[in-house]
């Protein structure tokens, strides 16, 4: 982990991409903390953004977004040069399979695509990739899943692009599958009941709002089997099993 002062290399209303010094490595599946002040000379906003890593190549860090509120929108308003405090890589990212008969089996929704993007680079024609959205540009990052050499199938809820219906029907499992999953949380939850139905072991990524990201401000906590833990330590990775459905947000 660590904790830096990057330059934007260019940012827009979907991406943001910083050169980072000394970016270590990390694992799909882990995020970073984004400071708009970091400096600490204006205090606004006040807290970080937590977003996961996309992709990371030569100490260059991208992150995909969605603008939903004032801060992401100061984000998709900078210019290249402009600073952003970076600290990460932080979490647990995802585990994948080591058996290589497995066939993993990826489900995103939402911003959660974000999450899922350097699992299905790193896991190639292994893989079977499936996203969802209201419509083909409600997809984050669609264009970089289609170039990649992973199986992948679309589902969006007007027909624009794909399956109509939603991303969980296109879900079919079978023996040997391992899912892994990002996305809204009643999506992640209905892929989490066909995998238990299935037998099939179900690793999902949450998205939650925190202030620190190391586990000081105990605002990202889930209810598990084991008792509260916490999104940004514990996580974001859990095993869907483990989780309290009914009490997540």
């Amino acid at each position: 982990m660590i904790r830096a002062i990057a330059r934007v290399v260019r940012a827009d209303a979907q991406a943001i991409l910083l050169d980072v010094p000394g970016w270590p490595a990390h694992r799909p599946g882990q995020f970073a903390m984004l400071s708009l002040d970091p400096r600490g000379l204006r205090l606004d906003p006040l807290l970080p953004r937590p977003m996961a890593v996309f992709r990371a190549e030569g100490g260059r860090v991208e992150f995909r977004f969605r603008v939903v509120g004032r801060g992401t929108a100061l984000l998709a308003a900078l210019s290249a040069g402009d600073e952003v405090g970076v600290l990460g890589p932080l979490g647990n990212g995802f585990a994948a399979p080591e058996d290589a008969t497995a066939r993993p089996v990826l489900v995103g929704g939402g911003t959660g695509t974000a999450s899922l993007y350097e699992l299905a680079a790193q896991l190639g024609r292994r893989a079977r990739v499936l996203l969802g959205g209201r419509t083909r540009d409600a997809i984050l990052a669609l264009a970089d899943f289609e170039a990649l050499p992973a199986e992948l199938q679309v589902a969006t809820e007007d027909g624009s692009s794909g399956r109509r219906g939603l991303v969980t029907d296109l879900l079919a499992l079978e023996p040997g599958d391992r899912v892994f999953a990002c996305g809204p949380t009643a999506m992640m939850d209905a892929v989490r009941q066909r995998a238990h139905a299935d037998g099939v072991p179900c690793q999902v990524s949450l998205e939650s709002q925190m202030a620190c990201g190391f586990g000081i401000c105990l605002g990202c906590a889930v209810p598990t089997d084991q008792g509260f833990r916490y999104v940004c330590t514990h996580g974001p990775v859990f095993d869907a099993e483990r989780l309290d459905w009914k009490g997540l947000p």
